[in-house]
C-alpha cells in the first residue's frame, strides 16, 4: 500500500497531479481543487496518499494534510459518497466542513456539487459524532502569542494561495503575526507585505 508520495510535480490539472519519484516513477494521484491551488507554484511535492484497491482496480488520492486523508477515509466510507464527492466535500477546507456538521449547516454542505438536501442531512449525521469533529472542535492555531481561528487561518491561507502565493511561504509569515492581528482585513495585507 502507497501512503506517502515525495516527488517532482510533473503535470498538474485541477483533478490530478503526477509525482514523478526519485525511482523514476510517476504516480497519478487524484486531488481536489483545494490542493489543485496549494500545487500550483510548487516544483515539489510531499503528498500523503489514500491507496484504494479493489479487484479491478487501483487508484491514489492525495492530500497535503494527513487529516485530510483522514477525513476522507471517513467520508467515503458513507452510503452514497464516492470519492468524487468527497474530494469535493474536502474542498470546503476541513474546518468549515467541520462547522458544518456541528451547526447542522445543511446549506453550507449543499453547496459542494453532487450534494442535495437529503444527503447533506446524511453527511452531517454521519460525521457529528467522528472523533476527528470532536477533537477539531473550538481549535485555534496560535501564532507569536496570537490566536487564530482555525477557519479564518484556512480562509486567509487560501485566499492568498489563489492569488499566486507560496503556501508554504504564507504559513511561515502567519506564524509570527505582530500581537493584536486577528482579523481578515489587518492579517491579509500584512502577509503579503511580508511575502518574501
Amino acid at each position: 500500500m502507497i501512503g506517502f508520495l515525495r516527488g517532482e510535480v510533473l503535470d498538474l490539472s485541477m483533478w490530478s497531479v503526477m509525482i514523478g519519484t526519485s525511482g523514476w516513477v510517476g504516480y497519478e494521484v487524484f486531488i481536489n481543487e483545494i490542493t489543485y491551488w496549494e500545487l500550483v507554484s510548487r516544483e515539489k511535492v510531499d503528498m500523503y496518499i489514500y491507496h484504494h484497491i479493489t479487484e479491478n482496480d487501483q487508484t491514489l488520492f492525495g492530500f497535503i494534510e494527513l487529516e485530510e486523508k483522514q477525513v476522507f477515509r471517513e467520508l467515503i466510507k458513507i452510503s452514497g459518497v464516492g470519492w468524487k464527492v468527497a474530494l469535493s466535500l474536502l474542498s470546503l477546507r476541513i474546518w468549515n466542513l467541520i462547522q458544518a456538521v456541528q451547526t447542522a449547516d445543511n446549506k453550507m454542505i449543499e453547496s459542494v456539487k453532487w450534494i442535495g438536501k437529503k444527503m447533506a442531512e446524511k453527511v452531517i449525521l454521519e460525521l457529528k459524532d467522528k472523533d476527528f469533529v470532536k477533537n477539531y472542535a473550538g481549535k485555534t492555531i496560535t501564532a507569536s502569542g496570537v490566536s487564530i481561528d482555525g477557519s479564518l487561518y484556512e480562509n486567509i491561507k487560501f485566499t492568498l494561495t489563489n492569488m499566486g502565493y507560496n503556501p508554504n511561504q504564507i504559513d511561515k509569515v502567519l506564524q509570527d503575526l505582530p500581537t493584536g492581528m486577528n482579523s481578515a482585513e489587518a492579517i491579509i495585507p500584512y502577509v503579503i507585505q511580508n511575502l518574501k
